[in-house]
This record gives structure tokens, sequence and C-alpha cells, in this order.
């Protein structure tokens, strides 16, 4: 459903026309748009800003009178394929309160973000401290330490990062865990009246 905002101002209708046309000229100039105004959409998604939106659980009315700009063109803006200048993210950016990158839609084949690829490195560097710690022979402890000193060399922040843990893995079906080793006290001589 389309709404269409009128004005009318009879002084203005009521004034001769040469009074009119002055006015005719200042107005248009002061006078803001209130249409919705185009937005250039791409072929494929380009942005986040409505998962990003709905994240920060913003309307659009709010996010609106952050930026200035109307509800109708904020709805086209934050559609996945919207194409948008640097200015408009930076509008967007500003009313959710999150970095410009946020809002940004990623193709799929760039890098995965920072916290994903430190996620695998810890990994990797577990995996190669098992390896380490489980070696048999002396050239596999040494290509595991090398191993283990490349990887810090890399990502300093994984020194002290330690070996995948041997217990907690998944029992056979004929063993039983620690608990079933322990003894339990169980007290039924309770008062019952």
């Amino acid at each position: 459903m389309a709404t269409v905002d009128l004005q009318f101002n009879l002084l203005d209708a009521l004034a001769p026309a040469s009074v009119k046309r002055a006015n005719t000229k200042t107005s248009t100039q002061t006078r803001k748009r209130k249409f919705s105004l185009p937005v250039e959409q791409a072929d494929r998604p380009v942005n986040r800003i409505a998962f990003v939106r709905e994240q920060q659980e913003m309307t659009l009315r709010s996010v609106a009178r952050h930026t200035g700009v109307d509800v109708r063109t904020l709805r086209k803006q934050e559609k996945p394929t919207a194409n948008l200048t640097l200015t408009e993210l930076a509008k967007w950016s500003k009313a959710l309160d999150v970095p410009v990158v946020d809002l940004i839609e990623e193709p799929e084949s760039t890098l995965d973000n920072p916290v994903k690829k430190r996620a695998a490195m810890v990994r990797i560097m577990r995996s190669a401290m098992s390896i380490s710690d489980q070696a048999e022979t002396d050239k596999m402890s040494a290509l595991a330490e090398t191993l283990v000193s490349q990887l810090v060399e890399l990502m300093p922040e994984l020194d002290g990062v330690t070996a995948w843990p041997q217990y907690g893995q998944r029992r056979g079906p004929d063993e039983v865990g620690r608990v079933a080793e322990c003894l339990l006290r169980v007290d039924y001589s309770r008062d019952r009246s």
C-alpha cells in the first residue's frame, strides 16, 4: 500500500501571484523530500544491515530518528542486495552502534573472519602438541617440535596451548566410566512417620 504526504497551505493559495512565485522558489529549496529515495540494487547480497538491526533489536523508526532518513528509504537500504555508498553505511553504522565492516556481506571466496581463523589455528596447534606428546621416534618428535615452533612463529599467542585431552573420549560398549568405580553411600534410614 502506497501512501502520499500532501500539504495544503491556504495562505499560499490565496496570496497574489507575485508572492506565490517568490514563495515557490524558496520553498522548493528548503523543503525536505517526502518520498523515498531510489536505492541501487546489486545482483548478489552485499550487506547484512537487516540482520544486524534485528540483532541490535532496533526498529526502522528508531534508525530513521538517528539517521534522518525516511523509513521507506531505510527499508530499501536494508535489503541484502542494496548497493549503498560509504556515507549511507556510515549512517547505519552510527545508528546501530557497530563498525561499518559488520554491515558488509563478504563474498564466499574471501577468507574467513579472524575469530574462525584463530579457532582453526588453535585446533591445529592442539593436534601438533598431541603428535609431539605421543611421538614414538626421535624423527617424529623432531618433526612435531618443528611444526609447533612454526605455528608459534605464525601466531605467538598459541604458545602454551596444550595437547588434546586423553581422557573424556568416547568409551566402548564394554567400558565403564570413572564414576562407576566410586562407591556411593546411600542412607535409607530416614525417619518416615
